[in-house]
């Protein structure tokens, strides 16, 4: 987005809020103000929280209507810091969650969820569920029982018994994850949103764009060789001479 040089981590934030802020007022209309916070990671690296402003006038979270209606309202929680090579912004985590009506201090339907620092058996970007299957939680609670070497597991089940709201759906991984748009394009879809459709086709087409966009370059930088043979190999593109093509970061690849 901005080389590191060129402007703080606060400068860059207040950019991505603004982004941020127009999606939502295309999609809804007007959105409650953001809140941004300034804190620190346990490695002392600089963070930024951003979540919309919570009070006794402000609920946190931003209702949304069908046919005049509150019927869903989205509670947004994201994280921002610099990119391993501290030239860009990242996010670090984030969390979109879609609470029933205006209800958002009560359990959500659904969760649309990415942690930058996920370990390598959590998928980093998924979603959670919040419903109930009994065919799900009791497979779910089997495999915590019979898991022997993690003891932790088997304690944290027979203390709290299993949730489908645990379970981790994943949904593309760090570089091919949804944006915030399209999570709200499947809920006007699905719900019957009051939507202003025509701002709000051109904010989803803008948004999307500048997004994969984003996550294109992300994606070279990881497996230049791949992008170099599409250019060479499918558009004709002159081998470049006297210049080595970086190799693949395989970790960065296969993580989940």
């Amino acid at each position: 987005m901005s080389e590191h040089g060129e402007a703080s981590l606060e400068k860059l934030v207040d950019k991505f809020v603004g982004d941020l802020t127009r999606s939502l007022n295309a999609f809804a209309g007007e959105c409650p103000p953001f809140k941004t916070t300034v804190v620190n990671s346990s490695q002392t690296r600089e963070l930024v929280n951003i979540r919309f402003d919570q009070s006794e006038e402000a609920p946190g979270a931003l209702l949304l209507k069908s046919r005049g209606q509150g019927v869903l309202s989205l509670a947004v929680t994201i994280g921002c810091t610099w990119d391993s090579a501290s030239r860009f912004l990242a996010v670090e985590k984030s969390s979109f969650a879609v609470h029933p009506y205006d209800e958002v201090t009560k359990e959500p339907l659904f969760r649309v969820e990415y942690v930058r620092g996920s370990n390598k058996y959590r998928p980093s970007s998924h979603f959670h569920v919040h419903a109930h299957r009994d065919e799900f939680t009791h497979l779910m609670s089997f495999a915590a029982k019979v898991d022997v070497e993690k003891q932790g597991k088997l304690e944290d089940y027979f203390k709290k018994g299993k949730k489908l709201s645990s379970f981790h759906f994943p949904t593309g991984g760090h570089r091919f994850r949804p944006c915030m748009e399209d999570i709200l394009e499947v809920l006007r879809v699905e719900f019957d949103l009051d939507v202003k459709n025509g701002a709000w086709a051109n904010q989803l087409k803008r948004a999307r764009e500048d997004w994969r966009k984003i996550q294109t370059a992300a994606v070279v930088r990881d497996c230049p060789e791949v992008a170099l043979k599409v250019l060479v190999e499918e558009y004709g593109m002159p081998a470049p001479t006297g210049w080595a093509c970086p190799e693949t970061d395989v970790a960065k690849l296969t993580r989940s």
